[in-house]
């Protein structure tokens, strides 16, 4: 599957690609005509088995007769819920006449209510991600899934996943083990993503020659790994002048806090590293980063990227930190809402952050990208990130002493 943007549009993604053999089941394809193209293979959860019987004799393979038939709804537990987020989140980003033609056999008291959100513009397709809650039935137990549906220019991509907000209860050791439709091991952990970028680096490229500007890049890229190495940081990408780091949980500390850390120290080893290339070639550029921080959550098992959502996405973990990282002044570093609050509040309280009003620092309050100076934010970053709530580190404070008691 491949997503592909005419270069015109504004704001419109670089071509996306997903091979069908690394999606696992439960997940279906659903086309512009609101057929069923293609399905996860070797689905041994109810639902998957219960679609491929469902499709295999099947003529009609419109997905919503495939969802209204007796099988497929006694393989969830909430199917209701599900066929409810498959119809809205087709009918946003299915031609109207299509969708109309293609639903009009459906029984009104099946039909969800209106819904009153985005209309898709015309001839204009964007990639979106939506989720809803909803469950599978178990002869045991039921377990809390999330769907989700991932909207490209060909159709669009639903999954059935562990929902990763749902605190499960305990599993009952003294009975076998139901045929659960999650293994445990799907467990989701937190990961922090530090993107940083030299600041004014086309500059600074025409005041040299390629080689020599390159072994300058090599300098600045082995000055933040080791910036980054002691506190767990790993490199998970470099293009140009940016670089990405990929921060989890690392001898009992949190990725978050380390990843603000390796921030805050990585302009002082720009300026270190300024001060050797001055003294060796004369030259009197200044090096900073402009870095930006988010938080995501992957599978535990995952030990590299490859797999992880948050790297497959656009909007994960990793395009809203390059997003940042871009909008980011002379060696600033941002962060989202969602990051801060993960901290626990001991960690809060030790790093400055705020955002600028009429010239004063607002500590500890946020600000929405959309309502940043526009000279500020990018066009393509106002348009797909606007509503994401970003405030701007300063520093990190160091705890005061405990004070001891005078007898």
């Amino acid at each position: 599957m491949q997503a592909h943007y005419p270069p015109t549009i504004p704001g419109a993604l670089p071509p996306l690609s997903l091979m069908p053999d690394q999606i696992e089941a439960p997940a279906f394809f659903v086309d512009r005509d609101l057929s069923v193209r293609w399905m996860a293979a070797n689905g041994k959860d109810r639902f998957s088995s219960a679609l491929a019987r469902t499709l295999a004799p099947s003529a009609d393979d419109n997905i919503f007769n495939l969802l209204l038939q007796p099988e497929i709804k006694e393989s969830l537990s909430d199917w209701q819920a599900f066929f409810s987020f498959v119809y809205t989140s087709l009918r946003r980003s299915t031609a109207r006449e299509t969708f109309d033609r293609q639903t009009d056999f459906i029984a009104r008291e099946d039909r969800p209510g209106a819904d009153g959100g985005r209309v898709l513009e015309s001839h204009v397709h964007r990639f979106q991600v939506d989720s809803t809650l909803v469950g599978e039935k178990n002869r045991q137990r039921q377990s809390a899934l999330r769907a989700f549906c991932l909207q490209f220019t060909e159709g669009t991509l639903f999954l059935l996943r562990g929902d990763p907000w749902s605190r499960s209860e305990p599993e009952d050791k003294t009975t076998d083990r139901p045929d659960v439709f999650i293994e445990p091991a799907d467990r989701k952990e937190t990961i922090c993503v530090l993107s940083a970028r030299l600041n004014d680096s086309h500059r600074i490229a025409d005041t040299m020659l390629a080689d020599v500007f390159f072994k300058m890049m090599n300098q600045v890229w082995e000055a933040t790994d080791d910036a980054v190495a002691d506190l767990g940081g790993v490199r998970v990408g470099c293009n140009g002048a940016q670089i990405r780091y990929l921060f989890k949980c690392h001898a009992g500390r949190n990725p978050i806090f380390s990843a603000i850390s390796c921030a805050t120290r990585m302009n002082e080893r720009m300026r270190r590293l300024q001060e050797k290339i001055a003294a060796r070639m004369g030259w009197a550029e200044e090096l900073c980063m402009n870095m930006g921080i988010c938080h995501g959550e992957t599978d535990t098992q995952v030990s590299g990227t490859d797999d992880c959502m948050e790297f497959m996405i656009p909007g994960g973990a990793l395009d809203q930190s390059s997003h940042l990282s871009a909008l980011a002044g002379k060696g600033e570093i941002w962060i989202t809402k969602h990051a801060v609050v993960q901290l626990p509040k001991k960690l809060v309280d030790r790093v400055v952050l705020g955002i600028d009003r009429q010239g004063e620092f607002l500590r500890n309050f946020f600000t929405r990208i959309a309502d940043l100076p526009p000279r500020q934010v990018p066009d393509r970053t106002a348009t797909e990130m606007g509503t994401l709530a970003v405030a701007r580190i300063l520093n990190i404070q160091t705890p005061a002493p405990l004070e001891t008691k005078k007898d």
